[in-house]
């Protein structure tokens, strides 16, 4: 069944007191792209965690936000001790040289420059955290997996109904093709009758005849009409595949040419505004196809 683009899927895994929660949001894209937002020193998974992506997903723009809290959770930062116990050294010298108290808190000197130092996360200390985030991300993509099946076949039904409204249209127009042809003739033999009838020239039958049938050459669409229902029967067969989203793009495609030239090749105003409706129905259709994966 074909899968949606768009969704979402969060979902929390813990281990002890450690906590990872993983926030899954896909939209649609011609390619698969992942965005990670995450904690620094998490950037070194981001190819594990694109490869248990792209088993799920093939195409798309997912956004992923990892947060991970607890004993786990690698510190970004650290107290430099032996900058804090300079620092406090020269208060204590101060304090004694003025007849001062020291302060019995730190709070004050925590905001002081080279206080809190950057600590990035080793590689070891990040892979160590690998097993607690797969899980979390596993049950992500089961949820996002969900929400994309769900929203494919609500719009394969609505695909469905509108290919079934374009082969409808479709016989409509064959059905009307033999009366079109029949009020060509008849104009034609009313307008070229009056013309000839000051000149005392008689029309043939042989003559309308052969007008009639050079018309007919030039505005046959049964071959046209051929490659709608085709085209229409092909979508339906896509439809049950994975991920078939650029394969049906290429077929409204085929079916935006053959309504456009079936519209060129009528004059006849009842199939001009057949076609139009079968424009309108081409056009909800690429509308659906570029969110099929």
């Amino acid at each position: 069944m074909a899968l949606s683009m768009t969704g979402c899927g969060e979902a929390i895994a813990t281990d002890g007191a450690s906590t990872c929660r993983v926030e899954l949001r896909c939209v649609n894209n011609r390619f698969l792209k992942l965005s990670l937002r995450a904690r620094e020193g998490f950037a070194a998974l981001e190819s594990q965690i694109e490869a248990a992506v792209r088993q799920r997903v093939r195409r798309g723009t997912v956004q992923m936000t990892l947060d991970l809290t607890g004993p786990a959770a690698p510190a970004a930062r650290q107290f430099d001790e032996g900058q804090l116990e300079a620092y406090l050294g020269q208060l204590e010298h101060f304090c004694s040289r003025h007849d001062l108290s020291v302060p019995q808190t730190i709070d004050g000197l925590l905001t002081l420059p080279g206080i809190l130092a950057d600590n990035p996360p080793s590689s070891a200390v990040i892979a160590g955290t690998w097993p607690l985030i797969a899980r979390a991300l596993d049950e992500a993509l089961d949820r996002l997996d969900a929400m994309r099946r769900a929203e494919g076949e609500a719009m394969a039904r609505d695909m469905r109904a509108t290919c079934g409204a374009i082969n409808a249209i479709a016989a409509r127009i064959r059905d009307r093709v033999p009366a079109a042809l029949e009020e060509h003739r008849r104009r034609l033999l009313d307008r070229v009758g009056k013309l000839l009838e000051a000149r005392g020239v008689t029309l043939t039958e042989a003559d309308l005849t052969r007008e009639i049938v050079l018309v007919a050459d030039r505005s046959d669409i049964a071959e046209e009409l051929v490659r709608l229902e085709s085209h229409g029967e092909q979508f339906d067969r896509l439809l049950e595949e994975e991920s078939p989203g650029r394969s049906l793009d290429f077929l409204t495609q085929e079916l935006a040419r053959e309504a456009n030239t079936i519209g060129s090749k009528s004059a006849d105003v009842t199939i001009a505004h057949a076609v139009v409706e079968l424009k309108t129905h081409v056009e909800r259709l690429r509308e659906l196809v570029q969110n099929v994966e």
